[in-house]
């Protein structure tokens, strides 16, 4: 398990034990904190000691040498290894350079002969965009490995397909990419990666710090694998201390586990395990799946969740269908949607564990949970406040204070799907009782769908994510007056033509 903020450890040989909660059933509830797990070393790269990741706050790993010009170095063809391909061109960069892929013939690049090593504190890789170049791992390795503390970003590409696999009692962590500094996506798509060990650690990326922009994290599995010992697996698609998620989707990921019958696991984080919090903007987290607890996102800290959508996730045997705050963390949830999330115990939408979080013009409803034996599994509960106001919240627990002016309607949304913006929103209907009862404390120019969709619409913004069109009924047009002369003429035209449609009979006998 996550041992704290500050000292991070992967679950070894057992399970963690139970939180202390007070529920919070379908839609919010509310822990405390969690018990203590025994701990091994630290992820490694490779098994160099010297190369681990997360040892210390990240630093640049080597002396700070003179500031010198940074060069754009073209990678000339999609081979693996040998003079213009990819691996070549890493080999002799230098600090801060862009590797250029942009004038590429080729759209795939297929990595055979293993992960490319970047031995430099920070690099740009910039692609000609998702949809025409491809990274492929070939279900090998991961595509890059980066053990040290500087940036690392990646724009306009996809990686695809890397794996990182650990036997024994070894950890996996970042099946695509792994880090020990700040990663950057932009107009990036990282999907299908796999990390499985008897930990596992992020199924694609694994990293100090994360921010995703106009970028996707999809399809991505953390397996806790072993035939002979309790496993973890922290995040499907990142583990990470930091994170933040810009106008991004992070969609279909799991953290799952394979035990030997009778083995305890703990898998927690479907989508994001970020240890230190960050925050998420103008994005959709939804569809992912954990076998343990927190469908979606799990934070340690502090969370901001503004203008976003947390849909669809689910905790298939434990808490927290959307969003798992541990003690002390708290969530700002702004000008946000929370709904269709399920777990099999407390919170189906939301897990709250520490009083202060502040929830304002946001919509957390439509969530499900099976509460069950609550006060066996979580002992005593505690009581929660939350802040804010202009809140649409469904069912809740009874030790949590809500705002005084939440509504619990039925929200009235439409399926998550494309309404216009990068991401997938969930549209208010035309009767929603959402519409025109929001707030938009934080002066926001857009909702979720950005430029073009102006975030207060009608007399007052409305609850959620998404703001609807007004509806503009028409008026009536108006009877034009007819004149006295007019309506005589109409009564002989009339008349008239009621006589031609009389049977005509004789007169003679």
């Amino acid at each position: 398990m996550l041992e704290s903020a500050g000292s991070l450890r992967p679950l070894r040989r057992q399970a963690v034990a139970g939180a202390v909660a007070a529920a919070l059933a379908c839609s919010i509830a509310a822990p405390a904190a969690a018990a203590t797990g025994a701990g091994t070393d630290w992820i490694r790269i490779r098994t160099d000691a010297a190369r681990r990741i997360f040892t210390s706050m990240p630093i640049a790993r080597r002396p700070a040498a003179a500031t010198a010009p940074t060069a754009t170095l073209a990678v000339r063809n999609c081979d693996d290894d040998g003079e213009g391909s990819l691996r070549a061109t890493v080999a002799v960069a230098g600090e801060g350079d862009t590797i250029d892929f942009t004038g590429l013939a080729c759209s795939t690049i297929t990595l055979t002969t293993g992960a490319v090593e970047i031995d430099l504190d920070s690099l740009v890789f910039q692609g000609p965009g998702r949809a025409a170049l491809t990274l492929d791992g070939n279900a090998l390795d991961r595509i890059f490995i980066h053990p040290h503390g500087g940036t690392l970003s990646l724009r306009g590409m996809t990686v695809r397909n890397g794996r990182d696999r650990a036997t024994g009692f070894h950890v996996a962590g970042g099946g695509c990419l792994a880090s020990a500094g700040y990663v950057e996506l932009v107009d990036t798509t990282m999907h299908n990666c796999y990390a499985g060990g008897e930990g596992a650690y992020g199924g694609a990326l694994y990293a100090y710090s994360l921010t995703l922009s106009n970028s996707t994290l999809s399809g991505n599995v953390a397996n806790g694998v072993h035939e002979d010992a309790s496993t973890a697996a922290f995040g499907g698609a990142a583990f990470v201390y930091r994170v933040q998620l810009v106008d991004s989707t992070v969609s279909g990921n799991r953290a799952e586990h394979h035990a030997r019958p009778g083995r305890s696991s703990y898998d927690i984080g479907g989508a994001i395990v970020a240890v230190v919090g960050g925050s998420v903007s103008g994005s959709t987290v939804d569809s992912n799946l954990s076998q343990g607890r927190a469908g979606g996102i799990a934070v340690f800290n502090p969370l901001d969740v503004s203008n976003s959508t947390i849909s669809g996730n689910t905790a298939e045997s434990d808490i927290a269908g959307g969003l798992f705050l541990r003690w002390p963390s708290t969530l700002r949830l702004h000008n946000s949607t929370v709904t269709a999330n399920v777990s099999a115990l407390d919170g189906g939408g939301v897990w709250l564990n520490a009083p202060g979080s502040d929830f304002r013009s946001s919509i957390v409803s439509g969530n499900s949970s099976d509460i069950g034996n609550r006060d066996n599994r979580y002992g005593s509960p505690i009581a929660i406040s939350v802040d804010g106001g202009n809140n649409l919240i469904g069912t809740t627990s009874p030790m949590v204070t809500l705002p005084t002016d939440s509504l619990a309607d039925d929200p009235r949304l439409g399926p998550l799907v494309y309404n216009g913006g990068p991401t997938r929103t969930h549209a208010l209907l035309h009767d929603s009782p959402a519409i025109d009862a929001g707030s938009n404390d934080d002066d926001l120019a857009f909702d979720q769908r950005g430029p073009a969709f102006e975030r207060v619409r009608g007399s007052a913004a409305d609850i959620g994510a998404f703001e609807a069109e007004p509806v503009v009924t028409a008026a009536a047009a108006p009877i034009p007056a007819v004149s006295s002369w007019a309506l005589a003429t109409l009564a002989i035209l009339i008349g008239a033509l009621a006589m031609l449609r009389k049977p005509w009979r004789s007169t003679f006998p």
